[in-house]
């Protein structure tokens, strides 16, 4: 299941049935978010599957730490390669172990496969390993080499005079939801 599905499911009152192991692949404060929910849903054993360090995660330091106080347990440098299953059930994944290697654009360290793998016995895999803007119908806006909207960062000013643009679509993209509001208060 997607992070941002799992999450308006639960949010909306139908939680998904996910068992008592669940993983959820990506590093961001999606995966933060799905992993505290899948604890506090009832799952026994729940895991952040990372490719990189905590050092490269994007989530929030904070939601991290409380993640790691909830009982999740991270498995950093590790890349899912394939979701195993058996009569159209999840049973597990099979996950790849990486190194670090140069840095990338974003200037964290990329990934690096090796030739080591192992597999973790599941009941639920949660993909929340990124979002991207859905810029169409925006042809006329400028965009960022993200993809995103490009709005200045005080006035909120496209290309385009008394058009603004603020929060996830814009700049840099996606961060808590704090802050997309906070933009759209100013």
């Amino acid at each position: 299941i997607g992070g941002i599905d799992f999450l308006r499911e639960v949010s909306l009152g139908n939680p998904p049935e996910i068992g008592k192991r669940v993983a959820v692949c990506g590093g961001g404060n999606t995966a933060m978010d799905a992993c505290r929910t899948a604890v506090r849903l009832g799952a026994e054993e729940v895991y952040i599957i990372y490719r990189r360090t905590r050092a490269e995660m994007p989530a929030d330091e904070l939601e991290v730490t409380e993640a790691e106080e909830e009982g999740v347990v991270f498995r950093f440098l590790q890349n899912p390669t394939e979701i195993l299953g058996e009569t159209g059930r999840v049973t597990g994944i099979r996950l790849q172990k990486m190194k670090l290697g140069e840095p990338d654009a974003s200037g964290r360290r990329s990934p690096v496969p090796t030739d080591d793998f192992e597999e973790l016995s599941l009941d639920t895999v949660i993909m929340a390993i990124g979002q991207k803007t859905d810029a169409e119908g925006f042809e006329m806006l400028n965009k960022t080499r993200w993809g995103t909207i490009a709005a200045d960062e005080n006035t909120f000013m496209t290309n385009i005079k008394g058009v603004f643009a603020a929060g996830d679509a814009t700049n840099k993209g996606a961060d808590i939801a704090v802050s997309a509001i906070g933009e759209a208060g100013k």
